[in-house]
């Protein structure tokens, strides 16, 4: 699941620094979860050249997917239930080692997620699961897609009519999850439209409003990629990672193992909002997000 947004009102993340006097104090969505002190991105001022492919970038490379500005043992890392192979139509596939799923779904031995080509990659939140599961997730071109084996046993995230929750899926019944990473446009016609993709099953989610920064022509319950793949996550903790004689117990619910998958889109959400109060009646927010996306108050 993606966003299908325009051009970004900020021209580039990797361009700005928090400004230390900027008012963080509203209460914020992400409170009540279980992510790491970003405090560690506040700190990082300039673009520092990628160890891989020496390009100056912030905060994390987009094109190697490995994190600069700041030692290993301060990013936060996440070991996911599947492997997940993210596909580049560029699409790029993410490959989760051990378990699988082909991500646009579902414990697996391999997680997998398309990226279109046309699909920017300073724009794509699916950098953000490359730097915090490096272990369980593999970013492939789309263009390098190889063919799908044992197609019945793979689910799409991905909602259609005929999409099934989770709930209504046997976990003995999948083995791969995938994910198409591109703009809503572009991820809606590579579904319908290509070979591989066509016949799989398809998983949905549970409606969510997201937080995505970017302009869409689509309602709030279009999520980015990252936010996708999160409640994907959450809903396959509370289906079928919860021990079921907990289930009447007061200890069924999500405890938050997946939260810090959100932890740089976090640090962005949180950075934006802060800047664009900081800026009020300077600065002004587009007016192609959704009216109230800024809480100046």
């Amino acid at each position: 699941m993606t966003n299908d947004f325009e051009e970004p009102f900020f021209a580039d993340e990797q361009t700005q620094t928090l400004d230390p006097n900027i008012s963080t104090k509203l209460p914020s969505p992400f409170d009540n979860l279980k992510i790491s002190s970003t405090e560690i991105l506040e700190k990082i001022t300039e673009r520092t050249p990628c160890p891989k492919c020496d390009k100056p970038v912030k905060y994390f490379c987009y094109w190697c997917y490995i994190f600069v500005g700041c030692d290993s043992k301060e990013i936060p890392r996440v070991k996911l239930p599947i492997k997940i192979d993210v596909w580049d139509f560029t699409f790029f596939i993410i490959k989760f080692l051990g378990q699988k799923v082909l991500l646009v779904c579902g414990e697996i031995s391999c997680f997998e997620l398309i990226k279109h080509n046309k699909e920017l990659d300073g724009k794509s939140t699916v950098a953000h699961a490359k730097v915090i599961a490096p272990d369980d997730v593999e970013i492939i071109s789309y263009l390098q897609m190889p063919k799908i084996k044992d197609p019945d046993r793979v689910l799409l995230l991905y909602p259609s009519p005929d999409s099934k929750t989770l709930q209504e899926i046997p976990r003995s019944s999948f083995d791969k999850l995938l994910i198409v990473d591109g703009t809503w446009r572009q991820a809606s016609n590579m579904a319908k439209t290509n070979p591989e993709l066509k016949n799989i099953r398809k998983v949905t989610i549970k409606p969510q409003k997201t937080l995505f920064w970017r302009y869409q022509n689509k309602d709030e319950n279009h999520l980015s990629t990252i936010e996708a793949l999160y409640y994907f996550l959450k809903e396959y903790n509370e289906i079928y990672e919860i021990p079921e004689e907990t289930i009447n117990s007061d200890n069924n619910e999500y405890d938050g193992r997946y939260d810090n998958l959100l932890w740089y889109f976090k640090y962005f959400y949180e950075f934006i909002q802060a800047t664009y109060r900081r800026q009020k009646g300077k600065k002004n927010f587009t007016t192609r997000q959704r009216e109230g996306y800024i809480r100046y108050e």
